[in-house]
């Protein structure tokens, strides 16, 4: 079963609110807090940018929900690489490197959208977290900002790294037969879906309805946080009458951050769809590139009727591509509605490494249950599913490889045995880069962690104040 707990430290960077520091940092620093007291303070300083306590905190957390026993070594290699991600951040700064808000936003959505998936929904991502949707894509907006802006410099340095087959089998011989990792039994799949797509009809009625919402309202004869309590399918917002609390631009889908910025305080917006249905939004209080609002959704439904034309569909294309009348990519490609497999000809990738190979641990058990009793290359029968945010519809999922435990292979495990290359070849562009930045960027870091055994020359880098 999958590690929900270990995915949302991973991916969205949860800060445990306990200090863990190297032994000999806790000697030398302080005495021991007492149990459940909360202490932080500035671990390094790099060109202004702090390192706290807290900040590697998060970090430890991750490493021990991961099942790792937190050492001083782990310590100071995750200390190392927040000082990188400083540095990154910096050189952005430098060369006015702006995060892109609508990149900022799909990604919290995607995140989001993955996390309701594995929890089991809205609500009990709600639940776990104790705050809306919208109030944690608020709390992480920063985070994801700086993530993203982190990864936009490293691939400015890096480029686009490739390794010819010669080099991945050198690369290969050089690894000493009893340092080969072990390869746990994992899967390939792809994945193609379909959704059920309300009528013209269902569209126009959910918007004549909240245009009616609208006008009772609009004329004083409706109150908008009684509408919003009693009618708006937005559960995160609708028991408080509807609104937000202040949110950033960008943690919003476009076109609800766009109606938001044409708003006056207290001003009611016409009806208005994005992908979650129809809206219309009262303008609370905006300030600067900020804004509280409420607002009131109405989404149109996928009837009986609808869901089973999508499997119908579904249904038809899968029986062309067994006939040979139709390619499974072709249709991964041009029919399929899986917004994160439509790019990949319907490959699903593992979100952690990026890669399509998949650990039969980490699959989910609805998933597996179809995985394993499919042969390679074969495609199963329509599943029904529901999207956490209630969209419905079928999908199929095709095998494409399965394999035992075994020592990592050059043919069989080709395509990591070149990833693996590859971010040799990236490596070596980072040290580079790093060791010439070094020399003229101003760096602290408390006398506590200065015995750590870097990769980089943190320790004596530029002292030259910022």
């Amino acid at each position: 079963m999958y590690n929900f707990h270990k995915a949302i430290a991973f991916l969205l960077g949860i800060v445990g609110w306990c200090v863990t520091v190297p032994a000999q940092a806790q000697a030398r620093e302080q005495e021991p807090a007492p149990p459940g007291r909360y202490i932080d303070g500035v671990i390094s300083n790099v060109a202004g940018r702090i390192i706290l306590y807290s900040d590697l905190a998060g970090r430890l957390e991750q490493a021990r929900q991961g099942g790792e026993t937190v050492t001083d070594a782990i310590a100071c290699n995750e200390l190392e690489d927040l000082l990188y991600q400083q540095l990154l951040l910096e050189q952005a700064r430098i060369d006015s490197v702006i995060p892109d808000e609508a990149q900022i936003s799909a990604e919290l959505d995607r995140r989001i959208s993955y996390f309701e998936q594995q929890i089991g929904g809205r609500d009990k991502l709600e639940k776990f977290y104790g705050k809306s949707v919208t109030e944690i894509k608020s709390d992480f907006h920063d985070q994801v900002a700086d993530q993203l802006l982190s990864q936009q410099m490293q691939q400015t340095i890096v480029g686009n790294a490739r390794v010819t087959p010669k080099e991945v089998e050198e690369f290969f011989k050089e690894i000493p037969t009893d340092s080969l990792p072990f390869i746990n039994a994992g899967v390939e799949f792809a994945r193609i879906s379909i959704y059920a797509r309300p009528t013209e009809e269902e569209d126009r009625r959910v918007k004549l309805k909240l245009e009616e919402y609208r006008d009772g309202i609009v004329k004083g004869e409706k109150d908008f946080c009684t509408v919003a309590i009693l009618y708006s399918e937005d559960p995160g917002s609708a028991a408080q009458c509807g609104e937000l609390g202040m949110v950033p631009l960008g943690v919003m889908v476009p076109e609800f951050d766009a109606v938001a910025m044409s708003l006056k305080d207290g001003e009611i917006s016409p009806v208005f769809k994005t992908k979650y249905g129809y809206h219309i939004m009262e303008m609370i209080d905006r300030k600067g590139d900020q804004y509280n609002a409420r607002h009131i959704l109405l989404t149109p439904k996928a009837s009986a009727s609808d869901l089973q034309a999508a499997k119908n569909k579904l249904d038809s294309l899968m029986t062309q591509v067994r006939d040979g009348k139709l390619d499974f990519n072709v249709v991964a490609t041009e029919y399929n509605q899986d917004e994160e497999t439509k790019g990949t000809n319907g490959v699903v990738l593992e979100p952690n490494s990026n890669s399509a190979h998949w650990a039969i641990g980490d699959l989910d058990q609805r998933m597996f249950l179809v995985i394993d009793k499919l042969k390679q290359g074969q495609i199963s029968e329509p599943i029904a599913f529901e999207d956490p945010d209630g969209k419905k519809g079928y999908r199929v999922l095709r095998l494409l490889k399965h394999t035992e435990p075994h020592r990592m292979d050059l043919v069989q495990d080709y395509p990591l045995v070149q990833q693996a290359a590859e971010a040799k070849l990236r490596q070596r562009s980072v040290d580079t880069w790093v060791k010439e930045k070094l020399l003229n960027t101003y760096v602290s870091i408390i006398p506590a962690y200065q015995g750590c055994k870097f990769e980089h020359p943190w320790v004596g880098a530029s002292t030259q104040q910022p």
